[in-house]
């Protein structure tokens, strides 16, 4: 999540004890690893996200991964609509259209070859964040010691009992200065969609949605867009604590 890669040192073993097969969710993990393996190639198979949102995008779509051909050729015939090789249309089982389009790959293939830059720029931006936050009580950044993430997203998670103001706080700050903040993802049992599922809960999802703050992070930010944002953040923070943390 955010950029970073699941612990599957620990959890490998588990699913094979208990055979069960590994679904890699890499979607926001592309160019990230672990102990020197790549993110999506943990899994049976491993799902990469090109939203518009991602660190490379193709504006939508994105690619499955895995070393089972038998697999990967039966996703591309239900990706393909599921038709059958003959010179008419014939399908003999549902299929879908879930094809990225010749012209949307080549945007992803060109934004490919920048992906180290790309990673590179998010590593430095939230370095800085980092910094300006270091001196700060009561907030933590994720992430911030690993240095195999893509630093996809950068967000900091707030304790108001020791910082004395929340995220919310902040995020309302940057709003009415212009900056886009957002919250972390609403976790999955309080969904609408999935309020009667069965759940085992810990309050970890819970506790970041109601602490996280996800802070402006693109590659794209140039310097005078970024510092506005640190300039806002510490002008919150000199408010808020009565000395600056530049």
């Amino acid at each position: 999540m955010f950029g970073s890669c699941v612990d599957y040192t620990a959890l490998l073993p588990l699913c094979a004890d208990a055979d069960v097969p590994v679904v890699e969710d890499a979607a926001e993990a592309l160019g990230a690893a672990h102990r020197g393996r790549a993110a999506g190639s943990f899994g049976r198979v491993g799902a990469l996200s090109f939203n518009g949102n991602k660190i490379m995008t193709t504006s939508g779509g994105g690619m499955l991964v895995s070393d089972d051909l038998a697999l990967l050729d039966r996703a591309r015939h239900l990706a393909a609509q599921a038709r059958e090789p003959t010179v008419h249309y014939e399908h003999r089982e549902t299929g879908f259209n879930y094809r990225l389009s010749n012209l949307l790959a080549a945007l992803g293939r060109a934004q490919l070859v920048r992906l180290d830059g790309m990673i590179s720029r998010r590593r430095q931006l939230r370095d800085r964040y980092a910094k300006l936050f270091a001196p700060v009580p009561g907030v933590d950044l994720l992430g911030a010691d690993d240095p195999t993430s893509n630093c996809w997203l950068t967000v900091i998670r707030v304790h108001p009992e020791r910082s004395g103001w929340r995220a919310a706080d902040l995020a309302a700050h940057l709003t009415a200065r212009h900056i886009e903040t957002r919250p972390v993802w609403q976790p999955m049992h309080r969904q609408p969609a999935y309020t009667g599922s069965e759940s085992l809960l810990s309050g970890a999802a819970d506790d970041l949605f109601a602490r996280g703050l996800t802070l402006p992070s693109g590659s794209a930010l140039t310097e005078r867009q970024f510092g506005a944002v640190l300039g806002a953040i510490d002008e919150f923070l000199t408010i808020r604590t009565g000395a600056s943390s530049a």
